[in-house]
């Protein structure tokens, strides 16, 4: 699976209707909506293949694809095994490929948290290990 910063996943790309999402995967069905507001909501679903979870935003008429989040260990990122590094790797990585606005922080949770606001992906690091990555596109 590789991962597109600010793009999609693998064929997937951010913008991609949810209808154009089945129609490309009729199996892939069962959607959860996980927020709902007055005019927008937000639905999720888990793609096995991939072992991923995609998040569509929208409102009844339209819903698109506009972040994943996955804890796949096969990932790959500009050609990288991502998984496979560890937190100052993935600082490397991301810089070098044009990725600096960098915030870290430990989650209530334990989880210390590096986000690259430039590439709008957070890296989820447990002991020194990237343990999930998440990616989107901000919405206007």
């Amino acid at each position: 699976m590789e991962i597109k910063l600010l793009k999609g996943l693998d064929e997937f790309e951010f913008g991609l209707s949810k209808d154009g999402f089945l129609e490309m995967n009729a199996t892939q069905s069962k959607f959860d909506v996980i927020e709902e507001e007055e005019e927008t909501k937000t639905e999720a679903l888990y793609c096995e293949k991939y072992e991923t979870t995609l998040f569509f935003e929208g409102d009844e008429t339209e819903m698109i694809l506009t972040s994943c989040e996955t804890e796949y260990k096969n990932s790959m990122l500009f050609g990288i095994k991502i998984f496979d590094k560890k937190e100052d790797e993935v600082i490397k990585i991301m810089n070098d490929h044009g990725f600096s606005d960098i915030e870290k922080d430990i989650e209530e949770w334990g989880e210390k948290r590096i986000s690259f606001f430039d590439a709008m992906a957070d890296f989820n690091f447990e002991e020194g290990r990237l343990v999930s990555l998440s990616w989107g596109i901000l919405l206007l």
